[in-house]
């Protein structure tokens, strides 16, 4: 009979805020149900001046992985964002929202938990293209808008890939509303400066 593995240990991260208070937060607790796939901590991001934090715990599978965030403020309960399966995290200028990406999705929390999505623009689809595979490869902030860079497959009847894309999306914060966007062939990705805005 095999021996059974052990089961890891809850994962907790430290956030220390500029106060200089510091809290330890835990993450969802391990199991003998998923020891193959334990949570772990995937990383803290302190809002810009130093007053909460999200933390990100994932546990990663054979074909992805699977994430948790929590807000955390001095003072006040951990609080877990809902939808918070994101691979990518970072906070807006004024440090009043946490913006993540899914694998398509953007999503938007404000400090109250309350949660708004929105779906980067898509490439136009050409004669012979029958199918997309999008994902958010890359979110980042230019003159306090969010740009966002999706990576497009295309493929044609056969199921063969014809072409990659990678699409930059310029959206207006805190609403999530897509300003503009701009399409080149993959690798190449569009510099979000460069992406006018139409308002």
């Amino acid at each position: 009979m095999p021996a059974l593995l052990p089961i890891p240990p809850t994962p907790t991260a430290t956030v220390q805020f500029r106060s200089g208070l510091v809290r330890t937060v835990s993450g969802p607790p391990n199991s003998a149900g998923n020891v193959d796939y334990p949570w772990r901590f995937a990383e803290t991001l302190v809002s810009p001046r130093g007053e909460a934090a999200a933390v990100r715990f994932c546990y990663e599978y054979p074909n992805g992985q699977f994430c948790q965030v929590n807000l955390v403020r001095p003072g006040l309960p951990v609080m877990m964002l809902k939808n918070g399966n994101v691979t990518r995290l970072l906070w807006s200028p004024d440090g009043q929202s946490v913006i993540g990406a899914g694998t398509n999705t953007v999503r938007l929390w404000t400090l109250s938990g309350a949660l708004r999505t929105a779906v980067p623009s898509s490439p136009l689809i050409e004669p012979g293209d029958v199918q997309t595979s999008s994902q958010i490869v890359r979110l980042w902030l230019n003159r306090g808008n969010l740009c966002v860079a999706t990576t497009d497959q295309l493929y044609g009847a056969q199921g063969q890939r014809r072409r990659i894309t990678v699409t930059t999306t310029r959206h207006r914060l805190p609403t999530l509303r897509g300003l503009t966007s701009y399409t080149l062939p993959g690798p190449q990705e569009a510099d979000c400066q460069a992406v006018r805005r139409s308002d």
